[in-house]
């Protein structure tokens, strides 16, 4: 049975790693990949300087797994592609699953709002490390998390 988890994955320390905005973009395929090879549903992202915000669908069971693939396959590039020594990851993350369409508003709202909240910019467009401004094609969310007028009759 799959589900879907708003996901909260904090660097080693709250170091801004992602402030190097190579890092973010090296994350962001590093993202889109995992999501090819593990067939997980990639709904929306954004990417702070100490923190990421996912949205994402996947197999229930397999969800701590899977988030820990993709930090592991991240921290395993960033070290290949920028010699990078550090921890990356802090060892905790949180998984929220979310229980239908209006969970699912507040946290594409909190993804897309993240980076103006705290000052980065005026729009989530205006953002580049975030789906809003991205150049990928993001997953559709499941029927059940849609708004209303997007559900299919």
């Amino acid at each position: 049975m799959t589900a879907t988890y708003f996901i909260t994955a904090k660097t080693f320390h709250r170091k801004r790693l992602f402030q190097n905005q190579r890092y973010g973009e090296l994350f962001t395929y590093s993202l889109m990949r995992w999501r090819e090879q593990s067939a997980i549903g990639v709904h929306d992202y954004v990417i702070m300087p100490d923190h990421v915000h996912l949205l994402i669908t996947c197999d229930e069971a397999d969800a701590p797994a899977r988030i820990q693939q993709l930090q592991a396959g991240f921290a395993q590039e960033l070290a290949q592609q920028y010699g990078y020594e550090g921890e990356a990851w802090d060892a905790r993350f949180r998984a929220q699953l979310v229980n239908d369409a209006a969970d699912c508003e507040k946290c594409a709202a909190m993804i897309e709002s993240n980076p103006v909240r705290v000052g980065f910019c005026d729009k989530p467009g205006e953002y580049r490390m975030n789906s809003v401004s991205s150049r990928w094609v993001l997953d559709p969310l499941p029927e059940k998390l849609r708004k209303p007028e997007l559900q299919t009759v």
